[in-house]
Parts: C-alpha cells; structure tokens; sequence
C-alpha cells in the first residue's frame, strides 16, 4: 500500500548520528543530511500535501537508548509514519577503543521489543525500517562482516513485524563504492558525506515510491 501523505501527516524519523546531522543547532531541527533532502523533496514535489517531518536523531546512539527514549521521542509524538535507521553504533562502538557495542541477540531482542510496542500503541502508524549503512575504511575492515547479522536482522524484523518498507542501503553504499572510487561517500568509513546522504534520501524515496 502506498504511503499517501498530507500537510497533516507527521512523518517522524529516528535514529543516530547519521540521522541527527545536527538538528539541535537547526533553527528547523531538520539538521543537514537525508531528513532535510527527503523533507524538502517532498514539499517542493507536491506542496500543498507537504507531510509535516519531525528529526528524533541523536548522535551516539545504538538501539539501547532508543528504548530508552523510545515512549518521550516516539510513541508521545503518535507519528502517521515513523521512519528507524539504527545499528552502525551498536557494531562500530565494539570495534573501537573505550566504547561499548550491542550483541546481535540484544540488538534484535531489544529492537523486536520498541517495534512491537509501535504497533500495541500507535496500530495505524505506517512503519519504515532502514538498513544500517556501511562500516568501510578507514574504519575497522572488519566492520561491514561484523554489520551483516545486524542487516539480516533489520529485515527479518520488517518482515516479521510487517514494516510498510524496508529501505536497502548497505549493499547501494558498497556498490556505489566500488562503482565510483573517486567519489567521497563516507567522511570516516561511517558518517555520510552530502552525497552519501543524498545516496540514502534516493534509495528511501525510491523504496516509498515517493520519488
């Protein structure tokens, strides 16, 4: 079923730090990456049904402190369609020095767990999932082996939970790196740069066939 949107349709998006992209210090709170392209995509495409887009990203995070704010940042908001991009922390954290990843079990556990208590609460939001991203050099290279069961578990989520869309982006941001090695599309081997944003904002319009 089509995502059919309105002035009225409070379209919310939540994750980490590629979703976060500054928001706080945005006069808008839209920050600067792919929730501000799709946003204005979306308004400038069809203006007067322009949804009303909400950025919960917060830099740092892994599905563990989703679930801590998950009740304040989403299910108080009642979003018409909510939009999760989450998992690059809970890996990359556990390749790095002085931080803390999340085991897939716990990721999936606790994952399963916000998911279903979106549909127990909010039964007619229209659910969006998006797989993590990549984990490339100069990050750890062992970082996209180490993200695949996460990848594995965001779909059989979608799937089992019957997420509207699954927006697939790892293997696009692999592909695109192997297409175009002159081009920059991470800062880091993780963060997005302007391109690397516009490379997902592409892939979850075309997923929502809102492009």
């Amino acid at each position: 079923m089509p995502l059919l949107l309105n002035a009225k349709t409070k379209l919310l998006f939540i994750g980490d730090s590629i979703t976060d992209c500054g928001r706080r210090e945005d006069h808008e709170h839209i920050g600067d990456g792919y929730v501000r392209l799709i946003r204005d995509w979306l308004a400038a495409r069809d203006p007067q049904n322009g949804p009303a887009v909400m950025n919960m990203g917060i830099s740092g995070n892994k599905v563990t402190d989703l679930a801590g704010r998950w009740a304040r940042d989403v299910i108080e908001q009642r979003p018409d369609v909510l939009s999760v991009m989450i998992g690059i922390n809970d890996v990359w954290h556990g390749l790095v020095p002085d931080r803390d990843g999340v085991d897939v079990n716990t990721f999936t556990d606790t994952y399963r767990q916000i998911l279903t208590e979106l549909r127990a609460q909010l039964p007619a939001c229209r659910l969006i999932l998006c797989e993590p991203t990549i984990i490339s050099p100069p990050s750890p290279r062992e970082g996209n082996e180490r993200l695949q069961p996460y990848i594995r578990a965001v779909n059989d989520l979608a799937q089992h939970l019957l997420a509207d869309v699954t927006v697939h982006l790892h293997e696009v941001f692999r592909t695109a790196e192997r297409m175009r090695r002159d081009i920059e599309w991470t800062t880091d081997g993780v963060h997005p740069t302007p391109i690397g944003h516009a490379l997902i904002a592409r892939e979850w319009l075309r997923a929502t066939d809102l492009l």
